[in-house]
């Protein structure tokens, strides 16, 4: 048999003999197919090509077509290596000095072109990420690096480099702002010309929705040797959304050489969620261009009309693919670190609030005051269960049910018996404006509605003002890639409240360890404000079934507080 070069994206297998053997081991390939008379057409991914060397070893490539079989070899050969590593000569050198769990990530993967730091939160992936920028460039591999982050994380990126590049390294830095004016579009295009430097630019993931941003990258990548970063990588786990697909563009560009995606949480809801992070990096990692071809290896699928996925398939088989070209460590397992302690402060919603309450999930609707909420759709219905426990009459125009609901009050509460500092998460943000005008000037707030520059400034306030003792904020915006380890001696964040939950596992896992990583030197208490009897506890148990899935694929232990409760 011969596999030659068929097109720019396809090769072709010819010189099939007509057997039905050949037709059932050839029907294995799930990636793009054609048949052209006694030829096949196909797409040359790696599980494509899997498929050939399993049942055809002795085919003949020619040369087009060998420089593909190259590269899938090579990434078997990088794969073997990540998963025999074991020891290293330790020649860099640091600014900052790492610990062995940075220091084995760091030469494990300093040669690869594409790579995985599935660091659990708080061990310092972004440390690691940033002395493989040095080590790229001091080499003349690269010489740009571009970081793509959540809000506000890209800023603080910057902080980071400041702290960690080798002084050695020259550089120059400077993050992206959407609808820049001339001076910062001068001083942007300063950084893009500057000569013999390493030219850093941090990029808002969302900059990618517009062509404005990148319109900016492919400045950057046009004329630059460049390494990529995508740090908080489930931001693009969305196959169809227009970031991500950007995003994996230009990660595709042939002067993008070095690629690394950055997550303590790879999966939050399902092993699809890995699809795109692994696509970016390398199709050849997992086997699949087509997520649909990757879907039908991985899900099973059922439900209406067979579209949701009810379950997985082949997962030990993914999971090697990923082990291959990743690294993972939990901090339990490589840092000193204080405990984490888990505790429930459970309240009753009072007698007008559980009428509420009891109305919406008995009749799917509910009446205060003559006004009447409907939820008839289960997702909807669980939503304003939850604001109702919280409080709320989620009308048109959300109303107090009670002048001080029962929430706030089970909030006061537990802040009495408190005198450190502390974090408050709240999933709605009209809790999070009634919580501020509870503690008033001492408090800080950090969610959409705060500006990129008041959220800088109150993260600073937080950690180094004694007079600012609590900190508020939404997971969604604030639960990812900040560090609030207070600065001051003898004055540790010590406890982090939730005020409440929302269903999405990312957001739980980081929120929790924005002050439980390195640097933290006393035990964080989590407390979990739940009304008795209500969809609290149902939360958690969602929480908590995403969480087995994951264990599954990055093989971590089941975390503490996805544990059950029985007080609903």
């Amino acid at each position: 048999m011969f596999v030659r070069k068929y097109s720019a994206k396809y090769l072709v297998l010819s010189g099939i003999e007509n057997s039905a053997e050949n037709f059932r081991q050839l029907s294995e390939i799930l990636s793009y197919k054609k048949w052209e008379g006694r030829d096949l057409v196909f797409d040359p991914t790696g599980s494509a090509i899997k498929v050939l060397m399993r049942y055809y070893p002795d085919a003949i490539w020619d040369q087009p077509s060998s420089e593909v079989l190259d590269k899938y070899l090579k990434s078997l050969e990088d794969a073997k290596k990540i998963k025999n590593f074991s020891d290293y000569t330790d020649d860099f050198k640091f600014k900052t000095k790492p610990f062995e769990h940075q220091k084995k990530a760091f030469y494990m993967s300093r040669e690869l072109d594409s790579f995985a730091l599935f660091m659990e939160q708080g061990t310092g992936k972004t440390k690691v990420a940033i002395d493989l920028a040095a080590h790229a460039y001091a080499n003349g591999k690269i010489s740009t690096l571009v970081v793509i982050a959540p809000n506000g994380v890209h800023r603080n990126w910057l902080q980071e480099i400041t702290l960690h590049m080798p002084e050695y390294i020259e550089h120059q830095k400077i993050h992206y702002s959407s609808g820049m004016g001339k001076k910062r579009k001068a001083e942007f295009e300063s950084v893009l010309q500057a000569k013999d430097c390493l030219k850093i630019f941090t990029f808002n993931v969302e900059a990618f929705a517009t062509v404005a941003g990148a319109r900016w990258l492919a400045q950057i990548v046009l004329v630059n040797k460049t390494m990529m970063v995508v740090d908080e990588s489930t931001r693009i786990k969305n196959h169809g959304a227009k970031r991500t697909k950007v995003i994996t563009k230009f990660g595709k560009d042939p002067n993008v050489v070095k690629k690394l995606i950055l997550t303590g949480t790879p999966i939050t809801k399902g092993c699809e969620d890995l699809y795109s992070q692994f696509k970016f990096l390398d199709p050849m990692i997992l086997g699949y261009e087509s997520f649909y071809s990757f879907k039908n290896r991985y899900c099973v699928m059922g439900g209406y009309e067979g579209r949701q996925v009810i379950s997985y398939k082949n997962t030990e088989e993914l999971s090697d693919a990923v082990d291959g070209f990743s690294f993972r460590v939990l901090k339990k397992d490589c840092l000193d670190l204080p405990d984490k302690i888990y505790q429930r402060h459970t309240f009753d919603l009072s007698v007008k609030e559980r009428q509420v309450y009891r109305e919406l999930k008995t009749n799917l609707m509910a009446e205060l005051d003559g006004e009447v909420l409907a939820a008839p759709e289960a997702i909807t219905n669980m939503l304003r269960l939850q604001q109702i426990s919280g409080g709320w009459f989620p009308s048109e125009s959300p109303r107090k049910i009670e002048e001080i609901p029962s929430r706030i009050k089970a909030l006061k509460d537990v802040l009495q018996n408190i005198s450190c500092k502390t974090i408050i998460w709240a999933r709605f943000r009209a809790d999070i404006k009634m919580i501020q005008e509870l503690l008033g000037d001492k408090a800080v707030s950090y969610y959409g509605a705060v500006s990129s520059d008041d959220r800088v400034d109150n993260v600073e306030r937080f950690i180094s003002d004694p007079k600012v003792r609590y900190f508020i904020g939404q997971p969604a915006s604030g639960g990812i890639g900040l560090t609030l380890n207070s600065k001051i001696k003898n004055d540790p964040v010590a406890y982090v409240i939730y005020y409440s939950n929302s269903f999405d596992l990312e957001h739980r896992l980081q929120s929790e360890d924005r002050c439980h990583r390195i640097g933290t030197e006393t035990n964080v208490t989590y407390i979990d404000l739940q009304a008795l009897k209500t969809v609290d506890n149902r939360i958690i148990t969602a929480l908590r079934k995403k969480k087995s899935l994951a264990d599954l694929i990055t093989q971590d232990p089941k975390s503490i507080f996805m544990e059950e409760d029985d007080h609903e």
